[in-house]
């Protein structure tokens, strides 16, 4: 993978690039290429297709904000239809619609920076001067899927033993209630041993020294210009009102050349780590087939 090779510094400041100008613009066109970088990355590093209960409840997350939206705040002047009363807006509901993309959006660059930023790269990169926060983040990160595979474990030992039903939903219930207890027990054992292992260690006094495999390179110093500069030009536009986007109580945009260069600026942004791992796995198929 390319970003393998990079500096966790420089891939923590690619993420903050991206989702920042997504989460608090309200601008909807900044979306797309964010959306569009995210779920074409997934793609190309993701070993296995996601999974039907991933895809299902994700879309239940969109159509739930989408249709709560509109129920609660009836601004705008395009009125669609009344309902118990209350009148259904077109700018309403492309709210929800805005809200619905950017939480996808959002998800979909925490799963990749998850998969870039490992709780190694997080140690190394704030553990000599953050330590207790690096040792926060990084157990953070590892802890769902920790306890997701803890988990699974729990209850398949449970159906062997027969205390967990698959049949009525009660014995459901019983077996599921018991596999949790057991998992707060175990995490908050688990969390109390590794507290003592890393206080044995020496970890986070004064003057102890540490050791990184990652050294900031070249190429890194370029990233980092680039992502800087392209990370200004878009946050400039956005204080100076260049990307403001309303949707009360009309639909209205702010045009113009500083504008459109933002949005292509951010699209760079947004679109360039999809597609450095797609020349990195063609330059690795021309390589094999020279072999």
């Amino acid at each position: 993978m390319a970003y393998e090779r990079i500096h966790p510094a420089v891939l923590v400041l690619y993420f903050l690039s991206v989702t920042i100008p997504a989460m608090f613009s309200l601008n909807p066109l900044l979306l797309i290429p964010a959306f569009a970088g995210a779920a074409f990355f997934l793609l190309l590093t993701e070993p296995e297709p996601p999974k039907a209960r991933t895809v299902l409840w994700l879309t239940l997350l969109v159509v739930l904000i989408i249709v709560i939206n509109p129920l609660f705040s009836h601004r705008g002047q395009t009125e669609l239809f009344f309902l118990n009363g209350h009148a259904i807006t077109l700018e309403s509901l492309l709210y929800g619609v805005r809200n619905a993309f950017c939480v996808l959006t959002v998800l979909l660059w925490c799963r990749i920076f998850n998969r870039m930023v490992s709780s190694e790269k997080l140690l190394a990169l704030l553990g000599k001067t953050f330590p207790k926060t690096a040792l926060l983040l990084s157990s953070s990160l590892r802890l769902v899927p920790l306890l997701r595979c803890r988990a699974s474990s729990m209850r398949d030992t449970q159906q062997e033993l027969g205390l967990y039903g698959n049949g009525e939903m009660s014995d459901r219930l019983t077996g599921g209630a018991r596999v949790f207890s057991m998992l707060v027990t175990w995490s908050l054992d688990h969390a109390s041993d590794v507290s003592s292992s890393m206080k044995a260690r020496g970890y986070g006094l004064k003057g102890r020294t540490t050791y990184s495999v990652y050294r900031f390179k070249k190429r890194d110093a370029v990233l980092t210009v680039l992502l800087v500069l392209l990370c200004a030009g878009v946050l400039t536009v956005m204080a100076t009102g260049g990307l403001a986007f309303t949707f009360y109580p009309a639909i209205e945009m702010k045009h113009g050349v500083a504008t459109t260069m933002a949005l292509i600026l951010y699209a760079v942004t947004a679109l360039a780590a999809a597609v450095f791992e797609a020349f990195e796995a063609i330059r690795w198929k021309v390589r094999r087939s020279r072999i």
